[in-house]
């Protein structure tokens, strides 16, 4: 007998979850044939789990991380996370990952929805798994420019279409270039009506499916021609770890503001703030600290990942907890920026300014 428990607490819990676990009866039954109330029913019920009356075992499947999921929620404060398993090639991996999206946004789409996609090898592999089992009137519309230099797969316009033909939805495309040669460039394109209006709609996307960008010189902004090895070795110097829709963050989430995100056609980290249900997608072995770093930044609600990413961001975590934030603790409104030198001085001066 549990030793907080009289013998008399014990005979009524153990009689009262038997009725309800195995014989299958309803809270509404057990209150009528206890004489107790419906509330007091419930209570009852939850004491015989915390005293240790009921044990409820789940048979899961080996393959489920469910414990990495539930430290993931709890680390970042993420409305849900899932974990794949795990795959020695990198691409069966990006497989994995993208089947877990797929049977996400297939739970959760609904009619009417609209989704922000961003572009990348993760987020490209997603439309191939994704099979609605009923028509959707979604709107798949791009988050961020493209490059007649990405594969068609990884392009968000690609994407995007990819997706509305297998919901039978519709694609909204951006038809810019994700980085332009200058902010002026720049502010003449977003006062086009065809790229404004496809931002509009982006930025006021009921969910987005974004994925998260390295820092290495293989990474995507790199191989798409948006950034040279030298201006990626800048932002390095910067202290940038990843990106996400090609806003850049250090270790702590705070957005590295520099010549570069001028030039950027794209939801920005605060557009990514208030759309209420931000996707993370990722499965490269070298994304740990960028990960991190935008989790950091606040802007994701659900992460979907690799076992080998979700130790080593939980494991960095446990290293440096307390630094940053999540989306589920708060928003730090912090961001690094970017000085031109001065004659004489390092290429390396810059502020740290809070708004």
């Amino acid at each position: 007998m549990p030793d907080n428990l009289g013998q008399e607490e014990y005979e009524l819990l153990a009689r009262l979850a038997h009725r309800y676990y195995v014989d299958g009866r309803t809270q509404e039954e057990l209150s009528r044939e206890f004489g107790l109330s419906r509330p007091k029913v419930q209570r009852l019920l939850e004491r015989a789990r915390w005293t240790g009356v009921v044990d409820i075992h789940v048979e899961a499947p080996p393959w489920l991380h469910l414990d990495l999921e539930a430290q993931l929620r709890g680390a970042f404060g993420l409305a849900d996370a899932i974990v794949s398993p795990a795959r020695a090639d990198p691409q069966a991996q990006r497989e994995e990952v993208a089947r877990c999206a797929a049977r996400y946004l297939e739970r959760r789409l609904r009619d009417g929805y609209v989704v922000a996609v961003s572009h990348g090898r993760d987020t490209g592999e997603v439309p191939r798994f994704f099979r609605p089992a009923r028509r959707l009137g979604c709107t798949f519309v791009s988050a961020m420019g493209g490059s007649p230099r990405v594969d068609a797969p990884t392009n968000p316009n690609e994407i995007c279409r990819a997706f509305a033909e297998r919901a039978g939805g519709r694609a909204v495309s951006l038809f810019a270039p994700a980085y332009v040669e200058s902010a002026e460039m720049r502010d003449r394109l977003l006062a086009q009506d065809a790229v404004a209006e496809a931002l509009r709609v982006a930025a006021a996307a009921s969910m987005a499916l974004v994925g998260i960008g390295g820092t290495d010189d293989d990474c995507t902004m790199v191989r798409s021609g948006c950034f040279s090895a030298e201006e990626l070795a800048r932002l390095r110097r910067w202290g940038a770890v990843g990106d996400v829709l090609g806003n850049y963050v250090d270790a702590r989430g705070r957005v590295i503001a520099s010549p570069e995100s001028g030039r950027l056609i794209g939801l920005s980290i605060d557009d990514l703030r208030r759309i209420e249900t931000v996707i993370a997608v990722v499965s490269e072995a070298e994304k740990p600290k960028a990960i991190l770093g935008v989790l950091r930044a606040g802007v994701v609600d659900v992460l979907i990942l690799d076992e080998g990413n979700a130790r080593a961001v939980l494991g960095a975590t446990g290293e440096d907890r307390g630094s940053g934030t999540t989306r589920g603790a708060g928003t730090a409104r912090v961001t690094r920026r970017w000085e031109a030198p001065r004659a004489g001085t390092k290429e390396v001066v810059g502020s740290t300014t809070v708004r």
